[in-house]
């Protein structure tokens, strides 16, 4: 299926015929000869990709090329007489920290992104800024000294920015409740997932707040909650192999294109049975020892909308680092999180129900990347 789009790219207007699987990418490299942008991963993972769509970073190569009418992009060849981007270039040479150059034009595009947000960030948070693009030359401490350099300079330029702000659109609510295989179990009951919640950040972590309603009676809701292992098994991906009162050990598999992550390591689980409200809290590393993860996920169960329904109100903070961390990124976060947790309430749904689920698949690159063109998709109806 083709399609004709119109988009601005470095200032000039371009109308073009593009198929349904076109990437951005393809369409700067091999239509528009704009060769600066690089291809690594092609997953959305390395960053070497990374533009400036209506003035924010994006991943050009899993951006549909059909999705771009009326935007404007800009690329690593685009940007001439811009201040900033001067700075910045004259403190990547001065710092070394160009190295071999393939990650250098996703990194200009993310570093200009930090200088116009942030006004003194320390080297830690500028780490954290940065930590969606992966460098392959160890070039992280010449990189992080540049923008800190040119962030110097705009102080001393008198240059003021306001903070940061994640602004998360309200996306439509809502999904197709789980069908079990067999016909002779019982019919899963109705849930409705709100994706309108908030997500901020505190320091380096991330946190998201999602609510929920399942047509169960919310004595039951909880009993399934409180049972760590009950619960656990609902989560896709996570197998709890032991627990000792509030203590537990498991792991969590996650697949992303080249990546695969298996954390593991352990964790606590309280609850409290007057307000019927608990948390889970763990930590762990990948056995390839390239990721950490430390989370906590508080949750509190309250009447639903009837007798027989029940609100489930969730809070998820966490913190990756390491090759995963780039899915601390807002941008990365809502459709991440919000593809977990409609598998969650599935599978919590289908257990209330009497009904058996599917064995753990982990997290795959093809879901999240489906999870974060839905939400992206949701923003575009919502801005039209």
């Amino acid at each position: 299926m083709k399609q004709e789009i119109s988009l601005t790219v470095n200032g000039e207007d371009h109308t073009l015929i593009v198929t349904s699987r076109t990437q951005l990418a393809e369409l700067l490299r091999n239509e528009l000869d704009l060769t600066g942008t690089h291809l690594g991963c092609e997953q959305g993972v390395c960053g070497a990709c990374t533009v400036l769509i209506d003035g924010k970073p994006a991943r050009s190569c899993i951006t549909f090329a059909g999705s771009c009418h009326g935007i404007k992009v800009e690329t690593i060849e685009g940007f001439q007489n811009d201040d900033v981007m001067d700075r910045l270039k004259e403190a990547f040479s001065k710092h070394h920290a160009l190295q071999c150059g393939f990650c250098t034009p996703g990194m200009l595009a993310t570093a200009r992104d930090i200088v116009e947000r942030f006004t003194s960030p320390d080297t830690e948070k500028i780490r954290y800024e940065l930590s969606g693009n992966l460098c392959r030359c160890t070039g992280y401490v010449g990189i992080v000294a540049a923008i800190a350099d040119v962030i110097e300079q705009q102080i001393a330029l008198g240059i003021s920015l306001s903070a940061p702000t994640i602004d998360v659109p309200e996306q439509k609510s809502g999904f197709a409740p789980f069908e079990p295989s067999s016909t002779t179990r019982a019919k899963p009951a109705n849930i409705t997932l709100q994706k309108s919640g908030k997500v901020s950040a505190n320091g380096n972590q991330t946190i998201v707040e999602r609510g929920f309603s399942i047509d169960h009676k919310p004595e039951v809701v909880w009993q399934h909650f409180r049972d760590l292992k009950s619960l656990g098994k609902c989560v896709p991906g996570a197998v709890i192999d032991n627990v000792d009162n509030d203590r537990f050990e498991g792991h969590v598999e996650v697949r992303f294109g080249p990546i695969k992550a298996d954390f593991r390591g352990s964790g606590t689980h309280t609850n409290n049975d007057m307000n019927k409200s608990g948390s889970v809290i763990g930590r762990g590393a990948d056995k390839g020892g390239q990721s950490n993860l430390e989370g906590q996920l508080n949750y509190i169960i309250g009447k639903g909308e009837t007798p027989e329904s029940s609100k489930i109100d969730v809070e998820f903070k966490f913190e990756i680092q390491g090759m995963l961390a780039q899915f601390n990124r807002p941008e990365l976060v809502t459709g991440l999180v919000d593809y977990i947790l409609e598998q969650f309430v599935q599978n919590c749904n289908s257990v209330l129900s009497g009904n058996e689920i599917k064995p753990g698949q982990g997290i795959s690159a093809f879901a999240l990347v489906v999870a974060i063109v839905r939400a992206k998709i949701a923003t575009w109806f919502k801005s039209n």
